[in-house]
């Protein structure tokens, strides 16, 4: 096992610029599962302790395992990495950066199909239930859709008593039917055709560690240690795969996340070693001061004491805007009013409205309620290319120089696994295409600098048909891939025709106000899309599900009830809420139906660390 000591930390601390307290300094010593508060510096925190290990691991053949939830996530951990070249060595070979599907599919259940005579081409819900529904029969077709079934979503192998049962929509049991057969003769096509959904990824895996009792020895000997990220948004099934792999004495391991922030539950059962124990806290923020830690801590599922070094400025403005039917849509001036004041002119951060629905409901309340422009599949982090091509017209549109090429990274690994082709590394090892590899083989062949040129220059120049398929073949050149006729259709050209729509998309998802000569720049979004996220200001909106999320948590808000919740809805509400509340540096206001307000505070002009600004009386 690595030790880590005061020198180690004071070596880092030096290197990243930072300075750690002694809460902070204590986890990366130790392998406690932690609980790392919104702005706690987390992935400051994962990557000292990473740097650490990578100056003192001297083992060829045993490697540090590190697993995310999402991309994004892994993207966060590899950027920090990049930037020292103690950090490069565990982006190769034997260690492991990625998310604990790529892990499993990786380790566990490609393997598993493979040892079974089947190729793994693609492992995506969309492709599966696209492809598959388009080979179902007329009849297939018309018996779903009598059973109210619009996807095959659950056409999937689940794990069952040690052995594998194909899940048939529509059927509870085996069938002689002439759909149940079709239904059967479709899996039967994708798995031939190496399609398969993620989910059943998991149920391949566990019957490979079934059939194979030395395989959890191996991966333990293999990554003696393993630091999960995101650790609250990890489901059961997840959870009970990655303990009954890594929960040993001869791994250390450790997890970080937030369970305050469990808001994707995707219907899936969350996770019970984690979210439902008590964990080592970090309680203080960076991101804002103390006005907005007082009031956010009131979200708090689990009560932690949220707080902030940062002094509160001597004029708060945090509002709490009551509005009915008539003025919702008024909150967005006044909201930009208070913005001018309260968030200097050159803060960088985005000023966001957030609300928990955002699909338009006739007899609901919405995010569209108050902006009926909205759209939510309109965001600016909504991305779902079906292109290579596409990726390099967002690559081209991303601020972040280095986020755009990663971007144009996983496009060209999405290439390689369409096409299921191999990188040869100078080692004489293979490896399947991932950006990690990618990099590496680069480095290898010194191809590194022509690739990014060539990148680089379809990024900054408009992209013609003739140059894009030139560069198509240069670049899968340097990659050794020549057969692209797999990947035909997914590499031909396709004109920008996109970024008109997208600029017009956008903008129907953001409210713009003159304050004065200021222009307000307001984008507007639902709470599961700017989870991660910092903002100058935050107006979160209230919505529906069953019932108004604000009205429901409103004595918690005010700060008139301290018990946990423990109805369902009310810990989804304070765990959706939480992530909202507290994303904002500068101002937090809320927007909520003055009849769901309590009436004895009704008139006051401030409340529990709160403006009150009646919107129903102007």
């Amino acid at each position: 096992m690595i030790e880590i000591n005061d020198i180690d930390i004071r070596t880092v601390e030096r290197e990243l610029d930072v300075t750690f307290d002694t809460t902070r300094k204590q986890i990366i010593k130790t392998f406690n599962d932690v609980q790392a508060c919104p702005g706690s510096g987390k992935t400051t925190m994962v990557a000292a302790k990473l740097l650490i290990i990578a100056k003192k691991w001297k083992q060829a053949h045993q490697g540090v395992c590190v697993l995310t939830h999402t991309n994004v996530a892994k993207g966060e951990i590899i950027d920090r990495l990049e930037r020292s070249v103690d950090g490069q060595k565990l982006l190769s070979y034997p260690h492991f950066i990625g998310t604990i599907q790529e892990f499993v599919n990786r380790f566990l259940a490609v393997p598993y199909l493979r040892s079974e005579g089947y190729n793994v081409n693609q492992v995506d819900d969309d492709i599966c239930c696209n492809k598959g529904w388009h080979l179902l029969s007329r009849g297939t077709r018309i018996f779903l859709e009598r059973n109210h079934i619009s996807s095959l979503q659950n056409l999937q192998y689940k794990l069952i008593d040690g052995e594998l049962i194909l899940s048939v929509p529509g059927f509870r049991r085996i069938s002689t039917s002439a759909s149940y057969q079709n239904l059967e003769s479709v899996k039967s096509s994708l798995i031939s055709d190496g399609y398969f959904y993620y989910h059943e990824m998991y149920a391949f895996a566990r019957k490979y560690i079934l059939n194979n009792s030395s395989i959890k020895g191996s991966l333990q000997s293999r990554f003696p240690v393993v630091f999960v990220d995101e650790m609250q948004d990890t489901q059961r099934f997840q959870d009970e795969l990655l303990n009954e792999i890594f929960q040993h004495d001869n791994v250390s391991f450790q997890r970080f996340g937030d369970p305050d922030q469990a808001i994707y539950s995707s219907g899936e059962e969350g996770n019970q070693t984690y979210n439902q124990v008590t964990l080592e806290k970090v309680e203080d923020s960076h991101r804002f001061n103390h006005s907005v830690a007082l009031l956010a801590k009131n979200l708090s599922y689990n009560r932690i004491n949220l707080n902030s070094d940062t002094a509160a400025p001597e004029q708060v403005l945090h509002t709490i805007f009551l509005v009915d039917e008539k003025s919702r849509h008024n909150v967005f001036e006044s909201f930009a009013e208070l913005c001018a004041q309260a968030v200097p002119a050159d803060c960088k951060s985005p000023i966001k409205t957030v609300g928990a629905v955002g699909v338009r409901k006739d007899d609901g309340l919405t995010i569209c309620n108050y902006l009926n422009s909205f759209d939510k599949g309109n965001s600016t982090n909504t991305f779902k290319p079906s292109k290579l091509i596409h990726y390099f017209y967002e690559g081209s549109r991303l601020k972040d120089g280095h986020q755009g090429y990663r971007l144009i990274l996983d496009g060209i690994v999405r290439c390689g696994r369409i096409s299921n082709s191999k990188l040869s590394h100078q080692d004489g090892t293979q490896s399947g295409y991932s950006t990690t590899y990618i990099r590496k083989y680069l480095r290898e062949s010194g191809l590194t600098i022509d690739f990014n040129i060539l990148i680089k220059s379809l990024i900054e120049n408009e992209i013609t048909e003739g140059a894009w398929n030139q560069s198509v073949t240069t670049l899968f050149s340097y990659l050794n891939l020549d057969d692209l006729t797999q990947i035909q259709e997914f590499i031909y050209f396709e004109g920008d025709t996109s970024l008109a729509d997208t600029v017009n998309n956008v903008c129907a998802n953001k409210v713009y106000t003159d304050v004065a000569g200021r222009i307000i720049e307001n984008e507007v979004a639902t709470i599961h899309a700017v989870k991660g996220e910092t903002h100058a200001a935050t107006l979160v909106l209230e919505t529906k599900f069953r019932s108004n999320d604000l009205k429901s948590l409103i004595d918690y808000i005010l700060a008139e009830n301290i018990t946990k919740p423990t109805a369902a809805t009310k810990i989804k509400f304070m765990k959706q809420l939480y992530v909202a509340f507290s994303r904002p540096e500068h101002l937090l206001c809320l927007a909520m139906d003055k009849s769901g307000f309590p009436v004895q505070h009704v008139g006051k002009q401030e409340y529990a660390g709160w403006k009150i600004c009646d919107l129903t009386m102007v």
